[in-house]
């Protein structure tokens, strides 16, 4: 404030020692909610620059870098946006200036309870859905809540590999934290068998009721196209049948199978009822052929193709030779049924020699 007098004027300073408050404009919150939160500090001399300091649950403090305008009057912001668990604790704003060399100091502190349903994580280590055959793969499942939660199950189609419940005592392959439970998993080894579905679910309670949440992904276990053949007879006789199966094996499943003799397309996977889905990444392919005769005989096979990483097409193939198998016959088919013929005429005599594997003599 300024006076003055009779003889002159004289500057009297107004004086005021630090004083702090600081505020949240929600709170509690949700998460995934904004926060501000506003430290404010007055004095005169001007204050210098407020700290924030944060006390988490497990005792550990930490400086908050905040945004600040004003001189007398200081403000300073700190926006949460989006708000997380990991905000909860006891903030403590610092405020100061210096009367006649004294530090004067003040201080506010405040609570910030920020509380959530059940949130479901589950991560894959390397972060691929589509690993290869025969690599390792870890699935971490976390659950997050405030309420802290108190369930968490990791499961695929058909088997279990955690179902916790707390308090349930030690286990050493659940770890906890203040609004978490989380379980990791490794599989060595992919084998195709491990293309699935994995779900990672866990619950909280909140107002007295169960509140649940899953977070699903799909594994797809990849691998180069394999393909085999059985034929149930490779030596058949004259009007028999002989029954051909194609599996194809990869994954990504195969896309394709053809069945061939001597490189002429006999059935493909695109005719109905030629292949089958035996899982989720095999197709098997059946063909019967009936009433065979020696243009069976021939080399049959099997082609599959399915794609790869960056959607490579790979093939296989392989071959089974087929041979009919009948005694040799012997026939000498005439033009005529003249058996005598005039001398120094022409004869032309044919015999027809068949069997299967062809006869040698």
């Amino acid at each position: 404030e300024m006076g003055s007098t009779a003889e002159g004027s004289l500057d009297l300073d107004y004086v005021k020692a630090s004083t702090t408050n600081l505020t949240f404009d929600k709170n509690p919150a949700e998460v995934g909610e904004t926060v501000t939160l506003t430290c404010r500090v007055e004095g005169s001399p001007i204050p210098g620059t407020p700290i924030l300091t944060k006390t988490a649950q497990d005792g550990s403090n930490t400086t908050i870098p905040m945004e600040c305008s004003g001189n007398m009057t200081k403000i300073c912001v700190k926006k949460f946006d989006p708000v997380d668990l990991s905000d909860n604790g006891i903030y403590k704003c610092d405020g100061q200036n210096v009367i006649d060399g004294i530090n004067k100091t003040s201080s506010d502190n405040q609570t910030l309870l920020i509380e959530s349903d059940t949130i479901a994580t589950l991560v894959l280590t390397p972060p691929t859905a589509e690993p290869d055959l025969g690599t390792n793969m870890t699935f971490t499942c976390t659950i997050k809540g405030n309420p802290a939660p108190t369930k968490l199950i990791f499961e695929r189609k058909g088997e279990t590999y955690k179902n916790y419940s707390a308090p349930s005592g030690s286990d050493p392959e659940i770890t906890t934290g203040p609004y978490s439970i989380s379980y990791s998993k490794t599989i060595n080894l992919l084998k195709l068998s491990d293309t699935s579905e994995y779900n990672c679910t866990g619950e909280n309670m909140r107002n007295g009721s169960a509140v649940s949440d899953s977070d699903v992904k799909s594994l797809a276990v990849i691998s180069n196209v394999v393909v085999s053949m059985n034929v149930d007879n490779t030596h058949p006789k004259i009007n028999e049948s002989v029954t051909l199966t194609c599996e194809a094996v990869g994954g990504r499943k195969p896309h394709l199978v053809e069945l061939k003799q001597d490189d002429v397309v006999l059935k493909s996977n695109s005719d109905a009822g030629f292949c089958t889905d035996k899982d989720d990444f095999t197709l098997e392919c059946t063909e019967t052929l009936t009433s065979i005769d020696f243009t069976a005989t021939g080399n049959c096979s099997c082609l599959a193709r399915n794609r790869v990483e960056n959607n490579i097409e790979h093939q296989d193939v392989t071959y089974t030779l087929v041979e009919v198998s009948q005694r040799v016959a012997v026939s000498s088919p005439q033009s005529s049924s003249v058996n005598e013929v005039a001398f120094g005429s022409s004869l032309t005599l044919t015999c027809i020699v068949e069997g299967g594997v062809a006869p040698h003599k």
